[in-house]
């Protein structure tokens, strides 16, 4: 069963359409199945009673005489106590299918492209305010908002900047329905204060160890998001799919500026890789080999990796980073992704609207080299 049918074999559970006041004729059974073109279904506010019925002839001038509104694809009526309440804005249900647990958004409108939100949540400790009055006044997640337009979502998706009592984390889930992508103060903060005070050695600026950060985090949940409304199959492990989804993002950018990100953002593995020529023997809890994410090691090397796949010449340097055995793979890898890209992914992108983002000077100034 595709997606579709499943959706409307659900909805056809819960929903009940009202399309006219009781003055009904030709009234039918009380069962539940489909309603046919100007039928109406009629609930009773007091006995709670359903009854349907047939129209007489074209109904829609009616419609319009009685000024009523349109609910979309579907809508859903619950009973509390004495009250009845509908609901007819985006509805995210959970379910069990045949796959598996999957999402599944009720009344979603007609998908389309610029339905990213964004919130700067005021921060919970004083100590943020600066980050806070810092990452607005840069427009930050305004930039976000603009990068991220061009997927056509079937619901808003929103993009939001809060306090997390000391977690230095990010994440994406549903708030009061609505997808959301969480980004913590914390992890802002915490970059800030990882970023090197000058250029390094390698050539790694801090506004681009900054910037790739706060990118690749972003898009690795915006990755989550876009898997779970438009149901994505993924083959693995999640968190990797996010790591590449992120990366992808971040590689259409043009060479210099693809450069500068990925190399921002392998910087986050800048503690974990300096002294690996002189410890080379690494050492963790077994328990770390359990998490659902890769270990920091592992996810440097893969983000090295696609970058390198997707264009060896911009990231020759790279080669020498990589064991030859996986450099030489790199390009399969990344292959292996665009296609799963372009079949997941790229119907759901307003093209046109796609290249104007690319090309916009958001990011300005000289690449920087990456890190050996």
């Amino acid at each position: 069963m595709n997606r579709r049918c499943a959706r409307l074999a659900f909805i056809g559970l819960v929903v009940g359409l009202v399309s006219g006041p009781p003055s009904l004729a030709d009234q039918t059974p009380n069962v539940l199945g489909t309603i046919a073109d100007n039928d109406s279904v009629y609930i009773d506010g007091t006995t709670f009673t359903i009854t349907p019925g047939k129209g007489k002839g074209d109904v829609s001038g009616q419609v319009k005489a009685l000024d009523a509104r349109e609910l979309g694809p579907g809508a859903i009526i619950f009973r509390s106590g004495q009250k009845l309440f509908i609901i007819d804005a985006p509805l995210l249900l959970r379910r069990n299918g045949p796959a598996g647990p999957e999402s599944l958004y009720v009344n979603a409108e007609q998908a389309r492209s610029n339905r990213i939100r964004i919130e700067y949540a005021p921060p919970k400790n004083p100590e943020h305010q600066m980050l806070y009055d810092m990452i607005r006044e840069q427009r930050a997640l305004e930039t976000l908002q603009q990068i991220f337009s061009p997927f056509r979502l079937p619901v808003d998706l929103t993009i939001k900047t809060m306090g997390c009592d000391g977690m230095i984390n990010s994440w994406f889930n549903t708030d009061n329905s609505v997808p959301t992508v969480h980004m913590c103060y914390e992890l802002l903060q915490d970059i800030l204060q990882t970023a090197p005070k000058d250029t390094t050695a390698a050539g790694i600026e801090p506004r681009d160890a900054v910037v790739g950060q706060f990118m690749f985090w972003v898009s690795h949940e915006m990755g989550h998001a876009m898997f779970d409304i438009f149901q994505t199959p993924v083959f693995g492990s999640e968190e990797l799919a996010a790591d590449q989804f992120a990366a992808y993002i971040m590689l259409q950018f043009g060479r210099d500026r693809a450069r500068r990100l990925i190399g921002g953002a392998v910087y986050a593995a800048n503690t974990f890789m300096q002294n690996y020529k002189q410890n080379p023997e690494v050492e963790k809890r077994l328990e770390k080999y359990a998490s659902v994410h890769g270990l920091p090691e592992q996810r440097f090397y893969n983000l090295l990796c696609l970058a390198y796949g997707a264009d060896p010449k911009t990231f020759a340097d790279v080669a020498g980073v990589l064991p030859k055995r996986r450099a030489d793979n790199c390009d399969y890898e990344y292959q292996s992704f665009s296609r799963a890209w372009r079949s997941e992914m790229s119907p759901h992108i307003d093209a046109r609207l796609a290249r104007t983002v690319l090309d916009a000077t958001w990011l300005p100034r000289p690449p920087a080299p990456l890190a050996r």
